[in-house]
């Protein structure tokens, strides 16, 4: 029977087989507003100075989601599995000399289920010719995929018995070298349930803090000192207020700096290049 898709290929420790008898935790859950604040807001009072409204939950929730989507679009790492159905330009040559080296247009791929030609622009007709997906070599972390000869498939015989189909073979006879979105792909990307490295976890968490504290912070934080005076007599009291935040920002800054070189630099995102 045909398999549905290429085997699952997780993203961290990437191609690791097994983890030994005594594994180290690498992931964590995504945070919620208790684990926020039982985190990177630990100690910091979220209650309105002027009102005594404390912050919700729902408004920490929302600054955890836009850290994540944060993440997602500078890093373009989806932290939650994605589908994907994309159409890439079929080149003649690329099928006949580079085993169809295709790059998609996200990487950290979890597992490709379709690649087939098809030779017209409606998305909802099927394809002219469905590939093996035995023959679907998947690289992960760079977003690329090439089809080659499965295990007792000859070389010689690879392009004639994996391009079977009478469309292709009409459009290689009448000499047609390319055809725009002849070729469709169908991936997952993004981190598997739980799958989530800590290291990316962890991003996401002061992500959300900094997010809160700069927009909240001066209605957290009002003010530093008060003085009160009557009748000759005084009395003064003063808080961390401002620079107290200003130096738990600033921590948070380094955090967030270093936290996102690593995560750009183990899945190659400190440079996208890319060909068109």
């Amino acid at each position: 029977m045909a398999i549905t898709r290429t085997p699952t290929i997780e993203g961290f420790p990437s191609w690791a087989t097994d983890e030994g008898t005594n594994p180290v935790e690498r992931f964590l859950s995504l945070p919620d507003a208790d684990n926020l604040k039982s985190t990177k807001l630990f100690g910091i009072p979220l209650k309105s100075a002027l009102t005594n409204d404390e912050v919700p939950d729902s408004t920490i929730t929302d600054y955890i989601t836009v850290a994540i989507s944060e993440i997602e679009h500078e890093l373009d790492l989806y932290i939650t599995p994605v589908k994907f159905n994309e159409q890439h330009d079929y080149t003649r040559e690329n099928f006949t000399w580079s085993y169809n080296f295709t790059k998609l247009n996200h990487p950290n791929i979890l597992e490709v289920s379709s690649v087939e030609l098809t030779f017209s622009n409606n998305m909802a007709t099927e394809g002219f010719v469905q590939f093996p997906l035995e023959h679907v070599h998947v690289r992960p972390q760079e977003g690329v995929i090439q089809l080659v000869p499965a295990f007792g498939t000859s070389l010689s015989g690879f392009l004639l018995s994996a391009f079977s189909g009478t469309q292709f073979h009409a459009l290689r006879a009448m000499g047609i070298s390319n055809f725009p979105g002849g070729l469709r792909i169908e991936y997952t990307a993004g981190f598997a349930k739980d799958k989530v490295p800590a290291v990316l976890v962890e991003l996401i968490k002061v992500k959300a803090a900094l997010k809160l504290l700069s927009d909240l912070g001066p209605v957290l934080f009002p003010h530093n000192s008060v003085s009160i005076g009557l009748d000759g007599l005084s009395q003064s009291t003063s808080n961390p207020g401002p620079q107290f935040l200003r130096n738990r920002m600033d921590e948070l800054e380094k955090q967030e700096k270093a936290l996102r070189d690593t995560a750009a630099g183990y899945y190659q995102r400190k440079f996208v290049c890319d060909t068109i």
